[in-house]
């Protein structure tokens, strides 16, 4: 009986669709699948999102670029790979990164005085499609987007 609950926690974490290794699993160029991505402000929606991962040491770099309406704008923001805040920018650009994982769950997180702004990853079983479940918790913001990106 051990054998066969040692085979299904086997099973069940080779199965997991959320990364626990962010470092690894997320590295790569990633692009927007708007046909079956969601946004709260349909006006406010992106036309391509861009996500470029890198490893470099033990901070995990993200390049986000955004084209929408108003242009492209682009922005780096580093993640500590041991759970820390990092602080990323100046002034008023200053955030404050962090990757969460906890029970199988990855999350990024920044932090400014607007509030937090939280998504959570989803990778499939293949590695090729990442879902982001994002949250903005500031009340100016419409929040709760669903974007669905494929690795490039």
């Amino acid at each position: 009986m051990k054998r066969w609950l040692v085979a299904a926690v086997a099973v069940f974490a080779l199965a997991a669709v959320i990364p626990g290794q962010p470092d690894k699993d997320l590295v790569g160029t990633w692009k927007m699948d708007a046909s079956r991505s969601k946004f709260a402000g349909s006006g406010d929606a992106p036309a391509l999102v861009v996500i470029k991962y890198e490893r470099s040491g033990e901070v995990l770099r993200e390049t986000l670029t955004v084209t929408n309406a108003g242009g492209v704008t682009t922005r780096s923001i580093d993640y500590a790979l041991n759970g820390h805040e990092l602080a990323n920018g100046a002034g008023d650009d200053r955030v404050v990164s962090q990757i969460i994982s906890k029970d199988g769950v990855t999350r990024l997180q920044w932090t400014d005085d607007g509030g937090v702004f939280t998504r959570t990853i989803m990778l499939s079983a293949d590695r090729r499609t990442m879902t982001i479940s994002a949250h903005d918790s500031n009340p100016d913001v419409k929040s709760d987007d669903l974007i669905v990106l494929q690795r490039q």
